[in-house]
């Protein structure tokens, strides 16, 4: 089975306009930011920002090189089968990948057009999480965003959006197992918060909930969000580096091959926003419950 390579730091990193700078042997964080002393010393061994604002002002921060257990253990409460076998990937690199998830105002910045206005379970406001695009939407978002300030983004890996999610934790959710979800609230839009009748049940703005560990707003609820890969049923034969895990076509219709979902939307119940929950979703299909983040490359300072 083929594999997409997660790009090498020996690629052109993100153009940007850093927030971030060396002094005293120190590292200046942004007043945006929220990292980990783990992020902070990755930064420093590569010569990079740890967190970063881009030419549309999308904003990124570093996540470190690492190992982590994807999926869900056998005893996880709430798990689907389609979670396993639980799995241990590592990840050689450091990449970058952004707080919140693509707004409104960033489509419409570099896309120039509104696919969600006028539909059900959206809002216009800039500062919403962008939904009724598809996957080969937000291909092209990455693409043309790219070109305007020489960047080398992309979707997530599966593996990438698991890492990042957790921050080093392996509990239910980025904040601790909750098994009544008593604090869910605190940190995603989901089922039991994000309204109460068709005035108040939309798409809501990104960053209002708690971040989780390594600064990663959202990473619970508001919208599902689309990843590289081709979904599978489960982990049997997944790749362990972090890479993406192309797909053979046997699973393609006139709508493309299905693709993982992850993180859960505003409609979602709390079973469903954990860590580990995947969903499956057509390439070329939209919906009111799907958006997407990006990664960005990190690679070292010339010199370092």
């Amino acid at each position: 089975m083929k594999k997409i390579r997660v790009t090498s730091l020996a690629m052109l990193c993100c153009f940007c306009v850093s927030f971030v700078a060396a002094s005293h042997g120190q590292t200046e964080i942004p007043s945006w930011a929220a990292v980990s002393k783990e992020q902070i010393a990755a930064a420093k061994n590569l010569g990079v920002p740890v967190a970063f604002a881009n030419s549309i002002g999308m904003k990124f921060v570093l996540v470190p090189a690492g190992s982590f257990m994807m999926g869900s253990p056998p005893e996880e409460e709430g798990r689907y089968k389609g979670e396993e076998p639980y799995h241990k990937v590592t990840f050689a690199k450091p990449f970058y990948i952004s707080i919140y998830q693509t707004t409104q105002g960033n489509w419409k910045t570099m896309m120039g057009t509104m696919p969600w206005d006028g539909k059900s379970r959206a809002k216009n406001d800039p500062d919403n999480a962008v939904n009724y695009v598809n996957w080969d939407d937000a291909t092209s978002f990455c693409a043309k965003l790219g070109e305007t300030d020489g960047g080398s983004y992309r979707l997530p890996t599966e593996a990438e959006w698991e890492y990042a999610c957790r921050a080093g934790t392996t509990t239910r959710y980025c904040y601790g197992d909750d098994p009544k979800a008593e604090k869910l609230g605190e940190y995603a839009w989901f089922q039991g918060n994000w309204g109460t009748d068709d005035s108040t049940m939309f798409v809501h703005k990104v960053g209002q909930k708690k971040p989780n560990l390594w600064g990663l707003h959202d990473m619970h609820g508001n919208v599902w969000e689309m990843t590289m890969d081709v979904r599978r049923d489960n982990y049997e034969g997944a790749p362990t580096d972090g890479s993406a895990w192309e797909g053979d076509g046997t699973d393609t219709d006139e709508a493309g091959p299905p693709h993982p979902l992850r993180g859960g939307g505003s409609h979602s119940s709390d079973r469903r926003v954990r860590s580990a929950s995947r969903h499956a979703y057509r390439q070329k299909h939209l919906s009111h419950y799907v958006g997407f983040r990006i990664t960005c490359v990190a690679r070292p300072n010339k010199g370092k």
